[in-house]
């Protein structure tokens, strides 16, 4: 497959989990945050795919560092969601009984970043994160996000498009599996128009029989560089 051809398949995918009319987020109410490196800038129009993933100079700073506006804990032998937590959790383990947590993640790109390009990425820096076993996470866009505590979850937890594997490095930033999905192929690229002025749902799933991956919301973990 053409690298132009994924990168639109992944932009493609992203648009899917992103929710237009979506009301929860103001339903909550509780506004959105963003971390930003440095302010806003204007950049050249992304396309809307990359023969080859955006070359970035060496030593650049992202314009703006976005983190989820909620993080979530779902139990996959129970169903519940415990919503809007301090801390992002993947966890499994032969004797767990099945109750694998997985973190549910929900994004709200601004309008002012659409022609800019973004990468999703997996930093484990801080130093109360931690990683053990596989070290490995599974990265999935949701049908629609978590908006509240639940006691049960539709079957399959609203899981919808397998983006690809990451390789959790401790005090680094992950790497993607290759071949695993068209994020790997793209190092985690796409134009950010794919998602702005809408809500993003994913989730981050646990790989293989031992995996811990633990980190502070909001200041670790899955977060997207807009460039």
């Amino acid at each position: 497959m053409a690298p132009s051809t994924t990168m639109t398949m992944f932009a493609a995918v992203l648009s899917l989990g992103a929710f237009v009319n979506a009301a929860p987020l103001v339903a909550r109410s509780q506004s959105a945050t963003y971390s930003n490196t440095t302010a806003p800038a204007p950049a050249p129009a992304s396309p809307s795919s990359y023969s080859s993933p955006p070359i970035i100079p060496q030593g650049s700073a992202p314009v703006a560092v976005v983190f989820p506006d909620f993080t979530s804990q779902y139990n996959s032998a129970t169903g519940a969601v415990d919503f809007h937590t301090p801390r992002g959790l993947v966890s499994r383990s032969p004797t767990n009984g099945g109750a694998d947590i997985t973190t549910l993640v929900t994004f709200q790109l601004d309008n002012q970043y659409k022609s800019n390009q973004c990468q999703l990425v997996f930093d484990l820096v801080d130093p109360t994160s931690s990683v053990s076993g596989t070290a490995k996470a599974q990265l999935f866009t949701s049908l629609a996000p978590a908006f509240t505590d639940s006691e049960s979850w539709p079957n399959g937890n609203l899981r919808n498009q397998f983006l690809g594997t990451v390789d959790i490095v401790a005090n680094g930033r992950a790497t993607w599996e290759a071949g695993s999905g068209p994020g790997a192929t793209e190092d985690g690229y796409f134009p950010c128009s794919a998602i702005t002025g809408q809500i993003y749902g994913g989730e981050v799933v646990p790989q293989g029989d031992y995996d811990y991956i633990s980190w502070p919301a909001g200041t670790d973990g899955v977060k997207i560089l807009v460039w």
